[in-house]
């Protein structure tokens, strides 16, 4: 009843929009139209986000602009009779200008039809114009955010972009959220990666990254599996004839560099690509954390402080090439290998003492406890793609399958020890491989006009093996001594097969996509050596609506409607425990339900020439929502689990300020508020199996305020300032404190422009600090972090020949009277 109330409240929102912009200026005022499509003149395709502006003939007054769509259209609206003349500009083009086009009573409608563009091959040492790329793009169903813009994180990887992004939202360790939640679907050039999304975030570098996608409510062409959307990096490619390319090195203080390389090779229908990246982040810090844990009438204290180092080495060769078979069928080939190596380090002192109800407390015992882990993995990945055009602007088939394999070998150890001598240990380890199987049809039907139909199947076939052990140190032995109680092996199936069908339309103002997508899993279990195996045949459906309302020339009304889902992950299924480390242990729940998610978005935007902003309202209610839960598991050991707990809803703003305050000053400002409730219980057992049912319901509300401020001194260099502010989020079992973080970033470039050099002061206020409190019954912890300072870092970047597109030194003008008989 809820959903369907929303969908009418939608509707409605959507009606009256589409009446107010219907109702005239005024009577007998002429509405008159430019429209067009741009081409580009070499490869015959066209070019989306180009800026188009229109100028008055008589003094160069600049009356209106628009970006073009991703079939290369454009229209401007709303035109008064005079003369005009537009430009047509983008990076990597020479500059178009079409002048002396009538807007009268005999001509009310200037249809151009096809406007070819030149891309701009000139050498580096050509004059150049500079041009800033908007710094978000909207669609029908996601926002496009280029990296360019972003100085604070060009040595980076691609958490630390994310950190300026609208709707993510990035915390002190580098842990990412989309509209408040840590689930979400990570594609690397629309496609799915054998990595986790946390793994893909964190080990691919800021400097290969051309553009993000932020699909915070996808169609039904989109996998829905991420409860609160994709993430999808679309990685630099060169496009421009010949040989081009870009070499960059990175160096920072506390053990930071890098390096990474691309090379591109394009001649007449083949297209070569061949890059390698190796990158070393270091995130270190000092931690202090106070635990209880209660039982009966016996309270045990366990207070602790150190520090802790974090080391992340990746590394990577990516190769391929896109083949023009003829002017209808194209072929693409990709391959990517890769691996990484994590460590991560703590030495901590530890006081704890326990004290019975009416009693003294106990005599501190005082000891150090040294944690090491090592994760290490490789990946291999192989894309094939064929492109299928047919007759007709759009019709077309495209096949994808892509392939991916990893094998990971993860270990760790926890020693206490006093007066130098061992008196606990525990050494862990877990490794397995797994593989993706990922194949998918697209066909696009356009029907005539502005509508289309669009179908296609998808399969993905996944596989691991999760094999563990655990060792404890023996006092006797003087040893560690396996513990087979603590070692499994669990073979791991999941195959999901999905079709989906879409139309989209579009009548005057008024635009609109509607989907449906059917998925079935097929899902099973072993455990080696037990008797039962768990499994799941199951069929889901979900439907998608989006809708578009052009009120007039610069502003848009879009909304939408999607069901989603979120499957549990593999380690969140084993019914079994498994020691973390000394003080911590897991244990997965084999029954756990999937999340489905009900998403709905209402959001609009305005652009007045270089100036634009958005607001966006969104509303999500998540059934059997998964949440981890902490226990006592027994005496300062806490017990980590997963359960289904109840159901949570979300009702939040998001805004955006893109402002050009002068030609040298440029200034982003995003907000994000939120309320968030969950209602639920769950059920936890301690060490005797002995069960408490506690309510799990919670409300919070949250907020965050993101403002990065460039400044351009001149041509060749600028300044950037970053501020980010996150407040306090309540949880059903703790709350995360608020915190601020701020970066600067200074860019300058040498060699006329072949050589760009960026300085970057991460945490200049030393103000990066975690803090984090969890309590339930029979516990409280709080644990703090804080972060190194300062952080400085060097990019230095060389591109070769003509890698970054740029605009040559002349611009293409043209009569309307010329263009009219080309």
């Amino acid at each position: 009843m809820k959903r369907t109330l929303l969908l009418l409240v939608f509707t409605m929102l959507i009606c009256v929009s589409q009446a107010i912009s219907l109702v005239p200026n005024s009577a007998g005022a002429l509405n008159g139209t430019i429209k067009g499509i741009v081409i580009d003149n070499d490869l015959k395709t066209p070019v989306e986000y180009a800026t188009v502006s229109v100028f008055h003939m008589s003094d160069s007054s600049l009356i209106n602009g628009t970006i073009t769509n991703a079939q290369g259209e454009f229209e401007l609206k709303h035109l008064k009779p005079s003369k005009y003349y537009i430009e047509i500009s983008f990076i990597g083009y020479n500059k178009k200008t079409i002048r002396n086009i009538p807007i009268n009573n005999d001509h009310k409608h200037a249809d151009l039809k096809n406007i070819y563009i030149n891309q701009a091959s000139e050498a580096l040492n050509e004059v150049t114009v500079n041009a800033e790329r908007l710094p978000v793009q909207y669609e029908i169903d996601k926002k496009v955010i280029p990296v360019s813009r972003q100085l604070t994180t060009a040595s980076g990887n691609a958490v630390d972009v994310l950190e300026s992004v609208p709707s993510i939202d990035v915390d002190i360790e580098g842990n990412v959220s989309l509209r408040g939640s840590s689930s979400f679907t990570v594609l690397v050039d629309g496609r799915p990666s054998i990595l986790d999304a946390a793994d893909i975030l964190t080990q691919m570098p800021a400097s290969v990254i051309d553009n993000i996608e932020i699909i915070t409510n996808p169609s039904a062409k989109y996998d829905p599996e991420g409860s609160s959307g994709i993430v999808n990096i679309i990685t630099k490619k060169g496009k421009l004839k010949g040989t081009s390319g870009v070499v960059n090195l990175n160096l920072g203080n506390y053990d930071n560099y890098g390096a990474d390389f691309l090379v591109n090779v394009r001649k007449n229908k083949f297209n070569f690509h061949v890059g390698m990246d190796y990158n070393n982040r270091n995130f270190s810090g000092d931690r202090e954390s106070e635990n209880r844990t209660t039982s009966g009438d016996k309270t045990t204290y366990v207070f602790s402080e150190g520090n802790s180092d974090r080391q992340r080495l990746g590394y990577g060769f990516r190769t391929g090439f896109d083949y023009e078979i003829d002017d209808n069928n194209i072929i693409t080939l990709g391959l990517r290998y890769g691996g990484r190596e994590m460590e991560s380090s703590s030495k901590s002192d530890y006081t704890d003492y326990f004290q019975i109800d009416g009693q003294d407390p106990s005599t501190p015992e005082e000891y150090i406890s040294t944690d090491v882990s090592n994760r290490d993995m490789e990946f291999y990945n192989a894309n094939f793609s064929y492109l299928r055009k047919f007759e007709g602007k759009g019709h077309q088939l495209l096949t994808q399958v892509n392939y991916s394999y990893r094998d990971g070998d993860e270990k760790s150890k926890t020693e206490r020890k006093q007066d130098a001598s061992i008196v606990d240990g525990k050494k862990s380890t877990e490794k397995g491989p797994s593989s993706h199987i990922d194949i998918r049809t697209d066909y696009t039907l356009p029907l005539g006009g502005k509508s289309k139909f669009e179908a296609g199947y998808q399969s993905k076939l996944r596989q691991s093996e999760d094999i563990t052990t655990q060792s404890d140190y023996s006092l006797v032995d003087i040893d560690y001594i396996p513990q087979p109680e603590y070692g499994h092996e669990v073979d791991y199936k999941k195959n999901v097969h999905g079709a989906y069908a879409l139309y989209a339309d579009q009548s005057g103002k008024f635009g609109y996509q509607v989907g449906l997508r059917t998925e079935y899993t097929d899902r099973e279990i072993k455990f080696k050596g037990g008797n039962e195996n768990f499994t799941i045949n199951r069929w889901d459906f979900f439907p998608t609506i989006h809708t578009q309302v052009n009120l007039k020339e610069g502003n848009q009304v879009m909304a939408s409607y999607t069901r989603r889902i979120q499957r549990p992950r593999g380690s969140s299924l084993e019914p079994f425990i498994t020691w973390s480390d000394a003080y911590n242990v897991r244990k997965g729940n084999p029954n756990l339900k999937p999340e489905y998610i009900d998403s709905y978005e209402l959001s609009y935007q305005k652009r007045i020439g270089e100036q634009s902003f958005s607001f966006e309202t969104y509303y999500r209610v998540t059934q059997n929502v998964m949440e981890g839960i902490r226990s006592v598991y027994q005496e300062n050991v806490m017990l980590s689990t997963t359960e289904n707990v109840g159901t949570d809803y979300s009702l939040g703003l998001e805004t955006m300020f893109n402002l050009s305050l002068a030609k040298w000053f440029k200034n982003d400002l995003i907000g994000n508020v939120y309320r968030y409730k969950e209602e639920g219980d769950y059920t936890t057992y301690d060490s005797d199996n002995v069960p408490t049912t506690q309510d799990f319901s919670t409300k919070s509300f949250n907020w965050s305020l993101r403002n990065n401020s460039t400044i351009m001194f001149n041509k060749t260099t600028r300044f950037q300032v970053n501020v980010r502010y996150n407040s306090a989020s309540k949880k059903a079992q703790g709350e995360r404190k608020a915190f601020i973080t701020a970066n600067l970033g200074l860019k300058k470039e040498f060699m006329q422009r072949k050589l760009s050099a960026t300085l970057q002061l991460r945490n200049i206020l030393n103000t990066a600090k975690y803090e984090n409190i969890s309590k339930g019954n029979g516990f409280y912890n709080n644990s703090k972090f804080d972060m190194q300072w300062p952080s400085i870092k060097l990019n230095l970047s060389y591109k070769i020949n003509n890698y970054k597109k740029k605009r040559g030194p002349q611009e293409e003008n043209v009569d309307m009277e010329e263009f009219e008989m080309q």
